[in-house]
């Protein structure tokens, strides 16, 4: 057997371990379904550690949903025999009722679809990982006793009893004085590892890094470079729960994964630059047939051209603020567009919010005849003007 096929065969032994020592969701504890707290519980790691990390799942490309309810339906519960999709085959008893079970079956579906059908590569890199960092738990952490939230009975002390004898098992000496305790020096705190500073410093290499790679590479995108981060700081919060520490990065990947949400579901998919533009064509040749942006503004100054001629354009940006200005003679025919929400103002036409579109043709205060100008204007999210001043 090569190396290839021996490790392939360790990490498939693992994930077998994983599945016939499953995590058990507890009946105490737990805030919805359980699936959390048992993976902590089952390998000793903070429950809060667990419940943000699928927190970030869902809102990275909405992954995190169909995970916890894969985990609710394939793990069983504190005091059951199977899971409840088990038991709808009927291998074992389960606690959870036929229709509960087919309910949150049902509930697959759409989590799947929308999963699937809004995130493309990055569903998969995201599912990748997870079981990556399944293997990774069980592979360090899998020979831990699974912990327990339970705490155990406390013995009554016997009613007379001094501090020293509790449980009264020397009635004969309880007329000697309490024993002075022996003063203990301070125990020497443990010094933590620095996995949040090492993470961010990691974080930081990558922000420098994509600048530096985005002149060469258009990959580097404002949405993937927020991915990279997010990735990052999810390795630090896996490392820091096998050494206890690095719970503080949890405050960068809540904003983090909010902002890789947005841009996610607005769908940046348009030209990478940032920054601001502002052209000033002086005669109809200098006008570009496009001008792009990925983040920033565009400030259009067509005021300079010649009173004749024609010119066709178009003004594209992902996020920010376009502007157009055109000669008060010049004949326009415009296109004004916020597919996702803006605000869009055009030589009089005004519309605001969620995928509106303003069109018409506005002569000037001549009436026909002059420069002909044809624009589009369109932007995902942000601010569009054409303006006659």
């Amino acid at each position: 057997m090569s190396g290839t096929e021996k490790a392939v065969q360790g990490v498939a032994d693992t994930l077998r371990e994983f599945w016939a020592h499953r995590p058990v969701r507890p009946r105490a504890g737990r805030k919805l379904g359980g699936v959390a707290t048992g993976i902590a519980l089952r390998y000793q790691i903070d429950p809060v550690i667990v419940r943000i990390a699928f927190v970030a799942l869902a809102l990275s490309g909405g992954v995190g949903l169909p995970m916890y309810l894969a985990g609710w339906l394939l793990l069983p519960e504190e005091g059951d025999e199977v899971a409840p999709l088990e038991a709808l085959v009927n291998k074992g008893h389960s606690s959870m009722s036929q229709a509960q079970t087919v309910g949150l079956g049902i509930l697959m579906f759409p989590a799947l679809a929308f999963t699937f059908g809004s995130g493309g590569f990055q569903v998969f890199v995201t599912l990748a990982a997870s079981v990556a960092c399944i293997y990774l738990l069980q592979k360090n952490r899998g020979h831990l006793a699974p912990a327990t939230l339970a705490e155990p009975p406390a013995v009554p002390p016997v009613p007379g009893a001094p501090a020293w004898d509790p449980l009264g098992a020397a009635p004969f000496a309880w007329d000697l004085p309490e024993p002075a305790p022996a003063p203990q020096p301070p125990a020497p705190r443990p010094r933590k590892p620095r996995v949040g500073l090492a993470t961010l410093g990691v974080a930081t290499l990558v922000i420098a890094g994509s600048a530096i790679a985005w002149s060469f590479a258009p990959w580097f995108t404002v949405p993937h470079v927020i991915g990279l981060l997010i990735a990052v700081v999810a390795a630090g919060l896996v490392i820091g729960s096998f050494v206890d520490a690095g719970r503080g990065l949890i405050w960068l990947l809540i904003p983090l994964s909010v902002a890789g949400f947005g841009m996610t579901a607005v769908g940046f998919d348009g030209p990478t630059n940032l920054g601001n533009i502002e052209p000033t064509p002086k005669t109809v040749a200098e006008v570009q047939d496009r001008y792009e942006i990925g983040v920033g503004s565009v400030n259009l100054d067509l005021r300079q051209l010649p009173d004749s001629g024609s010119v066709k354009t178009a003004v594209d940006a992902d996020l920010g603020e376009l502007t157009v200005h055109v000669p008060k003679n010049a004949d326009v025919t415009f296109r004004c567009e916020a597919s996702s929400i803006g605000e869009l103002n055009c030589l009089g036409k005004k519309a605001e919010g969620g995928s509106v579109q303003v069109e018409g043709t506005d002569l000037g205060d001549n009436g026909e005849g002059g420069l002909k100008i044809d624009l589009d204007v369109l932007t995902n999210v942000g601010e569009v003007k054409v303006l006659r001043d």
